[in-house]
C-alpha cells in the first residue's frame, strides 16, 4: 500500500477514539510508515515510562517522566493520556504520593487501540 494516513483507512476514528488519527496524520504529514513508527515508539515509551514511574521515588524525576509522556501523547494524538498527565503533574506538585491509576488506565487504553490499528 502506498503511504496513506491511517485516518483515511481506519473506521474507528472519531472523538471517542483514544488516538486522534487526524492529529496523527497531520503530525506525520500523512505518511503511513511514519505513523506506524511513531505509534510503535509511543507504545514502547509509554509502557517504559509507567514502569519507571512505579519504581521512582524522586518527585522531580516523576514529574519529568509524566511531562515527557504528555508531550509524546500529544504528538500521536493521545489527548486523553495528555490530559491525565497534565492533571497528574498538578497533583504531583502538591502531593508526593499522587495516584497514577488513571494514567495507567489511559495509557493501556491508548496502547490497546494502537495494537488494534497496527494489527488490523
Amino acid at each position: 500500500m502506498a503511504p496513506s494516513s491511517m485516518a483515511r483507512v481506519s473506521g474507528r476514528a472519531g472523538p471517542e477514539a483514544p488516538i486522534d488519527l487526524v492529529q496523527l496524520a497531520t503530525n506525520t504529514l500523512g505518511n503511513r510508515e511514519l505513523e506506524v513508527q511513531v505509534l510503535n515508539l509511543f507504545q514502547s515509551q509509554s509502557s517504559s515510562t509507567l514502569e519507571r514511574l512505579a519504581m521512582e521515588t524522586d518527585v522531580l524525576v516523576k514529574l519529568d517522566l509524566v511531562h515527557t509522556l504528555k508531550g509524546s501523547a500529544r504528538a500521536v494524538g493521545a489527548e486523553r493520556v495528555a490530559v491525565v498527565c497534565e492533571t497528574l503533574e498538578g497533583k504531583m506538585k502538591t502531593s508526593n504520593d499522587a495516584a497514577t491509576e488513571g494514567l495507567v488506565a489511559a495509557v493501556n487504553e491508548a496502547n490497546s487501540y494502537i495494537s488494534e490499528l497496527l494489527e488490523g
